[in-house]
């Protein structure tokens, strides 16, 4: 595609904004524990929980104003105004007056004013200021050279006790909900990242896919504006430029010092984890261990914009998009909205100017060449999500004080960063069946909401090595931000118009679109459409499993064309037909039998277009174990035979009964088949199948009836509920023993007299299964009858004879057993014809 100069500058207004109940604002929804936070099939799932603000602390002592060593620019002397009562000190923001070239005038109408500068950026004409003088904003306010000044929070400024150990060293009096944690959610060890139990949020923007053909480029920088990371992660490590990070949560003075930009130590484990969630969400290292990133080969900046007690208030907003400017990152993501104020009114004196001043450094950061990215925010417990484009009263603002119930937000107020013009604001959706669906904690809105992606029970990275699971719109927008920095590493050079414009074009088209925007984001159409070629590209959801259902996802292909896999590994030939943009999404299953490691084949379209592709297989599911009959077992002929083994619980298991032929010595440990049912093991006889359903202990019995004598092995396949279908399990060889023939003499139980012959067809024979106590007599033994082998009676085996038998007696036996031979045979084609 043909880009147009990356610098390209961004209206400064907010989003037009209505009028519904903004009943709750928290970007980072509280859930409990791995809760997909589903509608009616998640009734289990504990609702969230608001976190509540202790009173305002009283006798906090007044911070000073610190010296401006880590402010943008220099701060003019502060002497104080002679005038002025002291009141507890307040951060304001101060706006130049269009077409000021710098900020000069406006700082030295603060200083003027009885204020200290802490900050001053030019580019915007914004200077941020501390004053502990009463009227201190009003005389600011008459000076000719500020169109409009405000405070920034609504309570006063406070020192942190613990600042010198490690702490925010400023803060406001309460706990802030702007990134309050949805409660730790599941945590887990060590996970492998091949196949990550193929977790949906991976599956629905098919990251593992785009990683297959594009895993992002260490050029492309993206900014975490949160509550900093841990660079010391694991999956972190190598991904955190430590260069490029700074911290901003004190007085919104940019501090590159890694300190600063670490997670803070004292706060609260919500906060202290959620900048390194989100971290690992965009570009956790695939690296073998652990969870792997949307884009891992991407540089990752720790921008702290969220001090100690989970404030992130507009002077530390505008530090971070102003140093991602500095920084020419090409994505930034704000999992947070701004406090004190749900929404800021444009209306109200004292929220105004706070409103334009990070509106002008979001569209600085645009104009820079930067792509913005925040989540839409949750609803808090009790209230229903937020129609961002139809708000009407707030009763939950100022977070930092006391709230102000009913409070009118239905004109002209924006939530920050979210409503910010050109920002791609984010909803959270989860699996909802074969669709997917908005998570109920999200907010949403239409024209509001661009695009959806992955919020509920989202596993990532937190401090300290580990990992857990996270839901929120927090959780979502860093999914975003990922696709973004992949669209970034294949189009270098493009504007943050001409991403967002990607992202949208490429979304799944989801609806209705005031939940979704433009739908699902999808990260393999960011790396393979709209590139300005025809090459195809194949790439599957993931590691392939012999024996697992696959898609192979596809791009670039003739539009209608019908596509297949080709290969010897494939059980199924299956096929899909190309969508009217050259999409496909091919169904495979590699045959469970399929070697482990790398294997390739190729994906063809019935135009000629086509790909080779690489894949790494994994071993197929272990097969079920056959427990019974054991391995060398005889059993009575006439008998049903009763196959039982253990599989996965609740699986189908296919059991298999088929002829084995004639077993290698040793196979069969009680001993050799006797010689006339190794004979019958060489007859024909078909094999038999049962699918049975194993019990929830995993056990499963199957039972064939009228097997022929012979030589049997059974053995047995396992189809789980998420259709993986194993590797054949071990067969177990045995033995059903044909009716036994005829002893001679034996028709009473009378032995036979010393050299008697055979008995002729005509007479009686004894009756099979004979009890293990009946006396048998050996051949040529002279009338002495043997006690019959316990062990061997009850096969109701031939005779048992001790010596080889004459030749007469050996012809005999072999006409009764050819004679039972074809008896079972007649009665088989018997029955077939009858059927």
């Amino acid at each position: 595609m043909t880009h147009s100069p990356r610098r390209r500058p961004a209206r400064r207004s907010t989003r037009a904004v209505g009028g519904a109940a903004l009943a709750a604002v928290l970007v980072f929804a509280p859930v409990t524990a791995v809760a997909a936070d589903a509608p009616a099939t998640a009734a289990s799932s504990p609702a969230p929980t608001a976190s509540s603000s202790p009173a305002p602390t009283a006798g906090v002592p007044e911070l000073s104003a610190p010296a401006s060593s880590a402010t943008p620019a220099a701060a003019p002397a502060a002497p104080a105004a002679p005038a002025a009562a002291a009141v507890d000190a307040m951060n304001y923001v101060v706006n130049a007056v269009p077409g000021a070239v710098t900020t000069e005038a406006a700082s030295a109408a603060v200083v003027a004013a009885g204020g200290t500068v802490l900050a001053r950026w030019d580019e915007i004409g914004v200077v941020t200021a501390r004053s502990t003088a009463a009227g201190f904003v009003d005389r600011v306010r008459a000076s000719s050279s500020v169109e409009s000044a405000g405070p920034t929070r609504t309570a006063a400024v406070r020192a942190t006790p613990d600042a010198d150990a490690g702490g925010d060293a400023e803060s406001s009096a309460v706990p802030s909900t702007g990134v309050q944690a949805t409660g730790l959610a599941e945590r887990v060890a060590d996970v492998a990242d091949p196949g990550e139990e193929r977790r949906w949020n991976d599956q629905a923007v098919h990251a593992a896919e785009a990683r297959a053909v594009q895993p992002g480029t260490p050029a492309v920088l993206v900014g975490v504006l949160d509550s900093g990371i841990d660079a010391t992660h694991p999956d972190l490590v190598s991904q955190v430029d430590p260069a490029a990070s700074v911290g901003c949560s004190v007085d919104g003075v940019a501090d590159p010092d890694p300190a600063a930009w670490a997670p803070s130590s004292d706060a609260a484990t919500s906060t202290r984890e959620h900048g390194t969630h989100v971290a690992g969400i965009i570009a956790a290292a695939d690296d073998g261990r652990g969870v792997v990133g949307v884009a891992p080969g991407v540089r990752l900046a720790s921008v702290k914009v969220v001090d100690a007690d989970g404030f992130i208030y507009p002077e530390y907003a505008i530090c971070g998009y102003m140093w991602a400017a500095q920084q020419q990152m090409d994505v930034t993501n704000a999992s947070f909205f701004v406090d004190p104020w749900a929404a800021w009114c444009s209306a109200d004196p004292d929220q105004a100017p706070a409103l334009d001043a990070v509106a002008r450094a979001v569209a600085w950061s645009q104009h820079e060449g930067v792509l913005d990215v925040a989540a839409a925010g949750n609803a808090t417990v009790g209230a229903v999500a937020v129609d961002l484009a139809h708000k009407t009263a707030d009763s939950l603002s100022p977070n930092d004080s006391t709230p102000q119930p009913g409070r009118d937000v239905s004109q002209g107020c924006s939530q920050l960063p979210a409503e910010v013009d050109g920002v791609v604001t984010v909803s959270s959706a989860q699996q909802g069946g074969s669709s997917i669906e908005k998570s109920r904690f999200s907010n949403y809105g239409a024209g509001v909401v661009d695009l959806t992606a992955p919020g509920a029970a989202v596993l990532s990275t937190v401090p300290g090595g580990g990992f857990a699971a996270l839901s929120g719109t927090s959780m979502a927008a860093p999914h975003v931000a990922g696709v973004a920095a992949l669209l970034a590493s294949v189009h270098p050079g493009a504007t943050p118009a001409e991403l967002r414009d990607l992202l949208a074009r490429q979304a799944g088209g989801e609806t209705p679109s005031e939940y979704f925007g433009a739908g699902m984001v999808d990260a393999f159409a960011a790396v393979t459409e709209d590139r300005g070629r025809g090459a195809v590209a194949v790439a599957p959801d993931g590691v392939l499993q012999a024996g697992a259902a696959a898609t192979l996802r596809g791009a670039g292909f003739v539009p209608g064309e019908t596509v297949r896999a080709e290969g010897d590994a494939f059980d199924d030939s299956t096929s899909t037909v190309a969508d009217q943009r050259g999409r496909v999404q091919l169904p495979v299953r590699l045959s469970p039998g399929t070697p482990t490691g790398p294997l390739s084949f190729s994906v063809v379209g019935s135009s000629g277009s086509g790909a080779v592709v690489d894949v790494e297989v994994q071993e197929a599911l272990a097969g079920p174990v056959v427990t019974s009959p054991a391995d060398g077992d005889r059993l009575p002929s006439g008998q049903a035979v009763v196959v039982e083994g253990t599989s996965i619980d609740s699986a189908r298991v296919a059991v298999t009964v088929e002829p084995a032929g004639s077993p290698p010595a040793g196979d069969l440990p009680a001993g050799d088949l006797p010689a006339t049912a190794r004979a019958l093991a060489a007859a024909p006889a078909a094999a038999e199948s049962s699918t049975v359903r194993a019990e929830q202990d995993g056990t499963f019995r199957a039972t064939f009836a009228g097997l022929a004598a012979g030589a049997w092995q059974v053995s047995a396949v396992t189809w789980t509920v998420d259709d993986v279908v194993s590797a054949t399990g071990t067969a177990v060889l045995f033995a059903v023993d044909p009716v036994p023939a005829p002893v001679p003499g034996d028709e009473a139980g009378v032995p036979a007299e010393p050299g008697a012959a055979p008995a002729g067809p005509g007479s009686a024979s004894p009756t099979p299964g004979s009890s293990p106590g009946e006396a048998v007599v050996p051949t040529g033994a002279p009338g002495r009858p043997l006690a019959a082998d316990p062990a061997r009676a009850s096969s109701a085996a031939l005779a048992w004879t001790g010596s080889e038998p004459g030749p007469v007696a050996l012809a005999a036996l072999l006409i009764v057993a050819f004679g039972v031979v074809g008896v079972g045979v007649g009665r088989r084609r018997r029955v077939d014809e009858t059927r």
